[in-house]
């Protein structure tokens, strides 16, 4: 399935850049642009600069840029499709998906027919009736979520399927094992939760054994190129199906959890699938609500789930996230305690939930003694270790703030930076770093801003005046990129460029304080391009007098050297000097 890129288009059309970044990451308005403190490297001040009407970010120090869709991947850490489905979610849009192949067509099938397949022998079944009628579930519910049943055969749904579909489809599907050269059938004598994804199609299934003695007590389908657990939740499709705009979100920790509760009419609830709560899960819960409820067993398994989702949460949540936690006693899980108190009791336990700063600081307190100042100074590192992942700034100094005063010990200085991965600069950004000319750069940022103002100033014969082995040969591609009769934003040009040289500098360009009135671009742009052109004429004679002189600078050694490499053909004389270059450090 592929996302239509008018639709792409049309989501970048209606979002605000502002709005995405401000959400994430605390903004001051300075010019005609935004500014903040970059979450993709170590950033003591607002290095990263946001513009409202080129719907751009760029950082100055680390270079990360681009337009929504790029911030929402490097900040969640989210594929392409998930960070389009988080922006149209926002809009209110539903995402028109496109078939791709018509293998896929034939994965998706497969799992189809199967819960046909399955949900016939549930009503064919006594025993499975029986037992969802034990746990209080109707057949309504039942057919809401497609609930089945898979018998005791070893192969009766092998079989079945043998001779309709390629042993490719059958193999990848995950319904089958193979074992000494035979296949047999995965899900055997147990009710059958076909698990669909957030479009509604069916992905993998869950079977839960109805035998008390039989092992496992639950099994999943494995993982499968339509189905990756740690992406996907369990009833979330349900959930929003009842309401597109959900108050919040329960999570909890399995199928029944999730169908007794909806059951007595809490229809907010979804499972993981055998896994912890990942960073993934938690960046599509927030994609769809601001307040996530984790609803988990009171043991130590279920304590160890939310800790682990309150550390994957801290890197990506907003001032506007509100989490809470509840524990249910010995005995107790959703499933029952819904069923002993209703959905007026259920719902009262959850909002008196612990939030997620009272969690944090009641399990901190408990790794040393907090009446000691040994225990106090651990309590502190440990907890400074966490804090360092937030990269929401005021929620982060909230923490920063409690945990000195909860410690007694100013922790500030443990935490010096949030824990990002810093991007290695490309050989581009080393270039544009290290070039010395600030009139040629400022001459390229007002080629570009003339060009976007007057584009048809890209078919002017000028740009094949630019030789390949000039220093700015990557100009060449702006009339590749910039199409004359289009009015492409700029956050969608930038995706087409690939010199890294001129996508540094198209966007530091595009968050610089240029304006060009449409009268004045023409004369600007070739001013500006007579100018460089000339430059590059000029510039190696001015370094050779410069090295004979003795005045040449370690950076325009190099660069002279680069500027005699790049030559086609290079004469014995300048073949002495690049010796020279290379040996000669005065």
């Amino acid at each position: 399935m592929s996302i239509p890129k008018s639709f792409i288009d049309q989501v970048l059309d209606q979002t605000d850049i502002v709005d995405v970044v401000g959400r994430r990451v605390q903004l001051n308005k300075k010019g005609s642009n935004y500014w903040g403190v970059c979450p993709f490297h170590d950033d003591h001040k607002p290095s990263m600069a946001v513009n409202q009407d080129k719907q751009f970010y760029y950082c100055f120090v680390c270079q990360a840029s681009g337009n929504s869709i790029n911030f929402l991947r490097d900040y969640e850490n989210l594929d392409f499709t998930d960070a389009v489905e988080t922006l149209a979610s926002s809009l209110g849009l539903e995402i028109p998906y496109e078939k791709t192949e018509i293998q896929d067509e034939n994965d998706y099938s497969i799992l189809d027919e199967a819960v046909k397949v399955f949900e016939a022998k549930l009503k064919e079944s006594k025993k499975a009736i029986n037992y969802l009628k034990s746990r209080n579930i109707s057949g309504i519910t039942a057919k809401k979520f497609q609930l089945g049943f898979s018998d005791d055969s070893w192969d009766s749904l092998y079989s079945s399927f043998e001779k309709r579909f390629e042993q490719k489809v059958m193999t990848s599907s995950g319904l089958f094992l193979e074992k000494n050269k035979k296949n047999y059938d995965r899900f055997r004598n147990r009710v059958i939760f076909p698990i669909r994804n957030i479009k509604g199609q069916n992905i993998a299934f869950g079977g839960r054994v109805i035998d008390p003695d039989d092992e496992p007590k639950y099994l999943n389908s494995p993982e499968t190129k339509l189905f990756n657990k740690s992406n996907e939740l369990y009833g979330l499709y349900e959930a929003r199906k009842e309401t597109k705009k959900m108050d919040s979100i329960i999570v909890v920790e399995g199928y029944m959890d999730v169908i007794a509760l909806h059951e007595k009419g809490i229809k907010n609830a979804v499972a993981t699938l055998g896994t912890a709560v990942t960073s993934n899960h938690l960046s599509k819960l927030m994609r769809y609500s601001n307040n996530i409820f984790f609803a988990f067993d009171g043991d130590l398994a279920g304590e160890k789930a939310a800790w682990k989702a309150l550390q994957n949460v801290l890197p990506i949540i907003r001032e506007d996230t509100r989490i809470k936690f509840v524990f249910f006693e010995a005995g107790d899980d959703p499933d029952s305690y819904v069923n002993k108190h209703g959905d007026k009791g259920f719902i009262e336990l959850i909002n008196n939930g612990q939030t997620l700063s009272e969690f944090f600081f009641s399990k901190v307190k408990k790794v040393d003694d907090i009446n000691s100042l040994e225990g106090r100074s651990k309590i502190a590192s440990y907890a400074s270790e966490l804090i360092r992942t937030i990269n929401n700034v005021p929620l982060r100094e909230a923490f920063i703030s409690e945990t000195s005063k909860i410690c007694e010990i100013p922790v500030e200085k443990l935490i010096s930076k949030p824990n990002q991965p810093k991007p290695k600069p490309s050989s581009a950004e080393v270039k544009v770093e290290q070039s010395s000319n600030t009139k040629q750069i400022a001459s390229i940022y007002l080629i570009i801003h003339s060009v976007l103002t007057d584009r048809s100033l890209t078919q002017d014969p000028i740009f094949d005046e630019i030789k390949d082995d000039s220093s700015i040969s990557f100009l060449k591609e702006l009339r590749e990129v910039i199409e004359v009769e289009s009015d492409t934003l700029v956050s969608k040009l930038i995706e087409r460029i690939k010199s890294k040289t001129l996508k540094e500098l198209f966007s530091q360009a595009m968050v610089s304080e240029i304006k060009i009135e449409q009268e004045d671009a023409r004369k600007m742009f070739f001013d500006c391009m007579n100018s460089l052109l000339k430059d590059e004429e000029d510039r190696e004679e001015s370094l050779k007098t410069k090295y004979n002189t003795g005045s040449i600078s370690e950076t325009e050694r190099r660069e002279l050297q680069q500027l005699i490499l790049k030559k086609s053909e290079i004469d014995n004389e300048d073949k002495i000097l690049l010796k020279n270059l290379s040996l000669k450090k005065d």
